[in-house]
Formats: structure tokens, C-alpha cells, sequence
């Protein structure tokens, strides 16, 4: 799966942006009651997204506050009040706010929930200074509406889904959400939104947040961070190159990337050889390389893969995408025969020839034997087909040469020799008639 832009890191981006707006806004007089406003509209904001990965950010669908001394009065245009408001005779006693998202029209069917935080920003403290209030976020389990709830028609709300201390600095303060929002999207049960309950001690000590009828961008916010699972796409999945020529056992490496978001499930990877039928090789595998051990000499194998993905799409398998011949044989070498029976010259040209019907030869290393003695490298690992040979002393020497193909396979010497010469270069010279009595041949 691919990576998330972090939720935190997005939200800490925005706190420090509001923070000069909030230091400025301290001494904010209390928000006006009972007022007759209008929310603007607002849409959805993606504040970032990563492929099948997106963050949120959502505007309330509705929100207000309810009051216990005004028990049957609705807010719904109001600032969020929290707290206890005891402001003389005419108090509005404990306070809680209520607010709604809309999850099922904006968070796509199939999509999981990385995520979830509620935002508020504080525009009144009373006290000015007061020290943080404990509060509680609940889930509200009845219905409301936003221009009709009271105080006497609080909804159900059920156990602490997460507590939050609010200072008196007007700035952004969060709420975690995500077991909330998972299970409303699940429709585990219904979205009836969620309450907040502050310090409700008989005492002037309360908040107020803007609401969603701001003109501000300090309306409530619910960020989202969700990966979007419903994946119509198939994986796309490669075979990588092989070299032309490959030894009996060879590896194979296959890798896929899946844009539609679900990830790969698993690969298939087909073979077929001297360009026959395609058989199935590697099934329903989740390795991305496996050893391929049944290579025949001189023949051709050819592979190609494909992807499924955790949603089920199965990408179709196309032309082949990788290919090797087997070479499992050594190269041929030989030490050219003709060469003179004596010579009266101390350097004799000696020439070698090679065949490789696979990967092709590396190099070739030639070797030497004086008299009866034992076998010496002469020329190792060159690609020259002749040498000059540069006897030190008069004697029998024979020649044998060997090579080495590009996959590292030896011919191998036999130390039999494949070319001889009697070098006699100094006085008293051989005749034709002493010359075969005195020299034995030792193969």
C-alpha cells in the first residue's frame, strides 16, 4: 500500500498558521446570543492525497449548543458555547454542543479509515486566563435537528469516546475521532454526530467556538485521512530482462505496481519453450523471484507474469516479457596441429581455435610441457588465437589450450598434448636419421 502524507504532521501545519490569529484575538469579547445567522456554503477540502490515500477536511453539516437554564430555547445559529455560563440573573447554565458530519456522501464505499480528528477554534474564554477544561467527546446515538434540539430534547449520547483539555488561548483545539467515523462509515450505527461536554461545576467558567455560520476559516472541521479500496484497476506486473544465455538453474525476478490502491494479492508467471505452448510456472505466488532449474541446452525459455489485486482484478497476461537460452556445454579448443617436426629457430608461432555454440568464448589459457617434465601455464585468460613461443633451451615441447565461456564454464585441460615441436637450435644438430631414435614422444 502506498504511504500517507501523516495526519499529525498536516494539522500541526495549520495550528501554527492560526497561532498569530489567535494571539491577536485574545481579548475577543463573548460571542452575541440568540443570533440570526446563516452558515455560507461550504464544500469538502482535500487537503492532500497520495494515489489510492487522501486527508479530508469536512465543514459540519449542522451544529449548536443546548443550555440547562434555557431549557427549551434552540441555538442553532449561535457560537458553540461549553462550560457554565453564570453571568448574573440572566445565566444560561451548563452548556454542551452538538455537531454532525456528513460521512456517507463524501468517504467512498470500500474506503478504510486511517484516521479521524475534530477541530475546533476557540474564539471566547471566560475566565480570559483560565486554566485548561477538562472536556469528554461522546457519540450521540438519537437523531436532532440543528434548529430544533433544546436542552429538553438532548439526543442519547453513549460512553467517552475521547477527552480533550481547551486552555484559554484562541487557537485550534482537537478531538480524536477515528473509532467514531470508522464505525459510521461501516454504519455500524447510524451518524447521529457527537456531543461535548465541558466543566459543568455551578460557576462562571465556559468557551465559546465558532460555529459554522462563521465567515471565518475557523469553522468546525472533521479531517479525515482515508485509503480508497474501491479498486477497478489491475495490477500491472513485469518480468525483468534476463541476459541472453543462462546455465541450467537461472533466476527469474518479477514486480508490479497496483494503481487502483488495493495491492497486489498475489502473481502468476508463465513459461514456455523453443516458443511452444505457455505453462503455468509459478501460481498464486506473493515471491517476486524464483530459481528456474529445468534448463535444457540450446533451448530457448521464455517467461511472462501477471497481477491480482486485493480486489480481485486480474491483469491479462500479454507477450512475453523475458528471455534466455540455456547453455549448459563448455567451449571447444585445439592447439593447431601443422607444425614443424624440428626447428632451428628458438621461437615457434603456435595457434589455437575455438568454438562455443552458446554464451560465446571469454578467454582461452594455453599450456606447456618441456620434455617429460610436468604441465605449465604459458598464456592464461587471452583472447589472441597465436603466440610466439620462445624456447629457452633445445628440447621436446608440447602444447595443449583450453577456454572459458562467457557463463564461467571450462573446457577443462586433459593434459594431452594437441601439438608438438623439437626445437633445436644448437650444435650438434639433429639429422633426420638421429632424430627418431633419440626422441621419445610421451603423450
Amino acid at each position: 500500500m502506498t504511504n500517507r502524507y501523516p495526519l499529525t504532521i498536516l494539522l500541526t501545519i495549520l495550528l501554527v498558521m492560526s497561532l498569530a490569529v489567535a494571539v491577536l484575538a485574545q481579548g475577543s469579547d463573548e460571542p452575541p446570543r440568540e443570533a440570526d445567522r446563516e452558515a455560507p456554503p461550504r464544500e469538502p477540502i482535500i487537503l492532500a492525497q497520495n494515489g489510492p490515500n487522501t486527508i479530508l477536511q469536512l465543514p459540519p453539516l449542522a451544529d449548536t449548543y443546548i443550555a440547562s437554564e434555557r431549557p427549551n430555547q434552540n441555538f442553532g445559529s449561535d457560537a458553540l458555547f461549553l462550560g457554565y455560563n453564570l453571568a448574573g440573573g440572566d445565566n444560561f447554565g451548563a452548556q454542551r454542543m452538538l455537531l454532525r458530519f456528513d460521512i456517507a456522501n463524501n468517504i467512498p464505499e470500500g474506503a478504510v479509515i486511517n484516521s479521524a480528528v475534530l477541530r475546533l477554534h476557540l474564539s471566547f474564554s471566560s475566565p480570559v486566563n483560565d486554566t485548561p477544561m477538562g472536556t469528554v467527546l461522546r457519540r450521540l446515538a438519537s437523531p436532532w435537528s440543528e434548529f430544533t434540539v433544546t436542552w429538553n430534547s438532548e439526543p442519547a449520547w453513549t460512553m467517552v469516546d475521547d477527552t480533550t483539555f481547551v486552555g484559554s488561548t484562541l487557537t485550534w483545539y482537537e478531538w480524536e475521532m477515528t473509532e467514531v467515523v470508522q464505525n459510521w462509515h461501516l454504519e455500524t450505527y447510524p451518524n447521529d454526530g457527537v456531543e461535548i461536554i465541558g466543566d459543568e461545576t455551578v460557576q462562571q467558567r465556559e468557551r465559546a467556538f465558532y460555529s459554522r455560520e462563521t465567515l471565518t476559516e475557523f469553522f468546525p472541521q472533521l479531517v479525515i485521512d482515508y485509503t480508497d479500496l474501491n479498486d477497478t484497476e489491475p495490477p500491472t506486473v513485469t518480468v525483468e530482462e534476463l541476459p541472453t544465455y543462462s546455465l541450467r538453474n537461472f533466476t527469474v525476478q518479477w514486480s508490479g505496481t497496483d494503481t487502483g490502491g488495493s495491492g497486489i494479492d498475489y502473481y502468476d508467471v508463465q513459461v514456455r519453450i523453443d516458443e511452444g505452448e505457455w505453462m503455468d510456472w509459478q501460481t498464486e505466488t506473493t515471491a517476486t523471484s524464483a530459481e528456474y532449474s529445468e534448463g535444457e541446452n540450446d533451448r530457448l525459455y521464455e517467461f511472462r507474469a501477471r497481477g491480482v489485486d486485493s480486489s480481485g482484478n486480474v491483469e491479462a497476461y500479454g507477450d512475453p516479457e523475458a528471455s534466455t537460452t540455456v547453455d549448459t556445454l563448455p567451449p571447444t579448443v585445439t592447439v593447431d596441429p601443422i607444425l614443424p617436426h624440428i626447428s632451428t629457430d628458438t621461437i615457434v608461432t603456435i595457434s589455437w581455435s575455438g568454438t562455443d555454440s552458446g554464451s560465446g568464448i571469454q578467454y582461452y589459457d594455453i599450456q606447456v610441457r618441456t620434455n617429460n617434465g610436468g604441465w605449465a601455464l604459458w598464456i592464461p585468460q587471452t583472447l589472441a588465437t597465436s603466440a610466439q613461443f620462445q624456447a629457452p633451451t633445445d628440447g621436446f615441447y608440447a602444447f595443449e589450450a583450453r577456454a572459458v565461456d562467457e557463463l564461467g564454464q571450462v573446457e577443462g585441460f586433459n593434459n594431452q598434448a594437441e601439438a608438438t615441436v623439437f626445437v633445436d637450435a644448437e650444435p650438434p644438430f639433429l639429422t633426420s636419421q638421429t632424430w627418431l631414435p633419440t626422441v621419445i614422444i610421451v603423450p
